[in-house]
């Protein structure tokens, strides 16, 4: 069986000129763009720091670390003829694309950072730099669009402008309460959740995009920290889907789908297992619940993988039709460049036709991928 490896979780670096070139002259100070303070590159955002270069090119870097300018890193992280090349060598046909500078669903400018028309005038920015400089160049990108947080008819017309422009999903926040906005279960979102139902557009709720965290010892290595970040990220998500599955989002729009980006799926059975004896507990049939947690999670969640043999282990407690498969690059915790092996080595003793699943047709079918595989090369096909 030939399978191409769709991953659903990689990062389109913004250029340099991303903003700047796309917002009005006015706006140009204030936009994204980078700065050198104490002697590294950062992004700026009406005048604050948003987010360095550091290790958002990791995978790519010989000790995996950080780099202190834009100039450092290679052209894969953030041109797309380029990346073609590392995908091809990495065996990875497709990839969906999240933002860098940009944040991942709760940056500053979708939400309450500088007026609403520089805000809108970025959000757009980045909207267009992927459909124009990713999936104008090759079918093999998939993008998804940010949307403004601040105001729910404005979130309605981007989607929809977006769509228009070829974004396949939406990379929205677990927490616009985190925010100062109204809370992900309040009835407030409706229209943007029936908008995105009509248009078949999945919500990528990607860690780390719910403002906040668990504290930080000071005293790790920047290593360790990197580590514990890691971690704690990715459980945050448990939280994530906790609440969406007991929001009544899922029973008002049956069609709606959501994906736990780069949180794994080890913790999925202990999660379903929870979130039915609690539903049991509580009669929550008597409430507007018409099946149990396990099952809106099945008909409308997904989540992804990237290293877990235990996880996969557990892949029919969780729903092999529910699982997809990542690479994050070129994020510290990628498996660039052994995707290959790390796919033989997660999925090892898997049926065939299961492997196709996660590895594949899940996500084609998500995101509405057509996939020419006449035209992909050989070293993206993988055989099992």
């Amino acid at each position: 069986m030939n399978i191409y490896p769709i991953s659903t979780d990689d990062h389109a670096w913004e250029k340099p000129d991303t903003f700047t070139s796309r917002v009005p002259a006015s706006m140009q100070a204030d936009c994204p763009h980078l700065e050198v303070i104490d002697g590294e590159h950062w992004w700026v955002y009406v005048g604050q720091k948003v987010r360095k270069v550091g290790t958002g090119a990791a995978a790519m870097l010989p000790d995996r670390g950080a780099l202190k300018f834009f100039e450092e890193a290679p052209a894969a992280v953030y041109e797309a003829e380029a990346r073609l090349e590392t995908m091809d060598a990495d065996g990875v046909a497709v990839e969906v694309l999240f933002p860098q500078a940009a944040g991942f669903g709760g940056g500053p400018f979708v939400s309450t950072e500088g007026p609403a028309d520089l805000r809108i005038a970025c959000i757009r920015a980045y909207n267009d730099y992927l459909a124009e400089e990713w999936t104008a160049i090759s079918p093999r990108f998939v993008s998804q669009c940010l949307l403004p947080m601040w105001d729910v008819d404005l979130a309605v017309t981007e989607a929809r402008r977006a769509h228009e422009i070829g974004h396949k999903s939406v990379v929205w926040t677990a927490a616009p309460q985190n925010y100062g906005f109204p809370h992900f279960n309040e009835r407030y979102w409706d229209p943007l959740w029936a908008t995105l139902e009509e248009l078949s557009m999945p919500v990528a709720l990607h860690i780390g995009s719910a403002k906040g965290g668990p504290e930080r010892w000071d005293g790790f290595s920047a290593f360790r920290r990197l580590a514990v970040v890691s971690v704690t990220a990715i459980t945050s998500n448990l939280h994530a889907i906790t609440n969406l599955i007991f929001s009544g989002v899922l029973e008002r729009f049956p069609k709606l789908r959501f994906i736990s980006v780069e949180s794994g799926l080890g913790w999925v059975p202990y999660l379903l297992e929870t979130m039915d004896h609690q539903y049991e507990r509580q009669h929550l049939w008597d409430e507007g619940m018409e099946v149990r947690p396990s099952e809106y999670f099945r008909r409308q969640v997904y989540v992804n993988f990237w290293f877990e043999r235990s996880g996969i282990e557990l892949r029919h407690m969780v729903g092999v039709d529910n699982i997809m498969w990542e690479a994050d690059f070129p994020h510290p915790t990628s498996t660039y460049p052994h995707s290959r092996k790390a796919i033989e080595t997660t999925l090892s003793g898997v049926p065939a036709d299961e492997q196709k699943k996660m590895l594949e047709t899940n996500a084609a079918q998500l995101f509405g991928i057509d996939l020419d595989t006449s035209s992909l090369p050989d070293s993206v096909c993988y055989r099992v």
